[in-house]
């Protein structure tokens, strides 16, 4: 493909759809989706590593997108619960891309992925400080819904929780509901 045809745009859409199908994700890879060479990638990104977090800030854009515009007048508990289930689920619906960008380690290498992360987590701040506006208990319940939807998406995404007495979205709103004071 010739340069002209390329972009960081076409470079992170190859990549997303390479590791939400399941495979790994390499310069070769995505070139071949592409069809072009793998050294015509280095002319968008200095490197693997690059691509990968141009790829989990994509992801976290599209994430809090869709989460603004789904929860649009959404507040206090029920907005929590809806925001929470909402993320859940668009992250069980593409295992393998919310799976890599789990793993993908935190850094402040790359200054414009730090400021996507901080509007997710305003988000999520902004929607628990709608029911429970002390500070602290603010932070403690953003950092519980947090963890108890990486920790589903991780367990039932990966297979580790195959009950078949209880039904995993079930156990999943009754865990989160359990975890919001009344």
């Amino acid at each position: 493909m010739p340069r002209h045809l390329l972009s960081k745009e076409r470079i992170i859409a190859a990549g997303v759809a390479i590791i939400d199908a399941g495979q790994p994700l390499s310069f070769a890879a995505v070139a071949r989706q592409l069809g072009t060479r793998s050294q015509a990638l280095y002319a968008y990104f200095a490197n693997q590593t690059d691509l990968s977090y141009a790829i989990v800030q994509q992801v976290i854009v599209q994430l809090t997108q869709r989460l603004q515009s789904q929860l649009f007048g959404a507040a206090g508990r029920a907005g929590i619960i809806m925001l929470a289930q909402t993320w859940r689920r668009l992250a069980l619906d593409h295992i393998n891309l919310s799976l890599f960008v789990l793993t993908m380690p935190r850094t402040d290498a790359y200054p414009e992925l730090t400021q996507v992360y901080t509007q997710f987590a305003t988000l999520l701040s902004q929607m628990v400080a709608s029911a429970y506006p002390d500070e602290r208990q603010c932070r403690l319940l953003a950092r519980n819904v947090r963890d108890l939807v990486v920790g589903d998406v991780v367990n039932v995404g990966s297979g580790w929780f195959s009950n078949p007495e209880i039904d995993p979205d079930v156990s999943f709103s009754e865990n989160l509901s359990n975890s919001l004071p009344q």
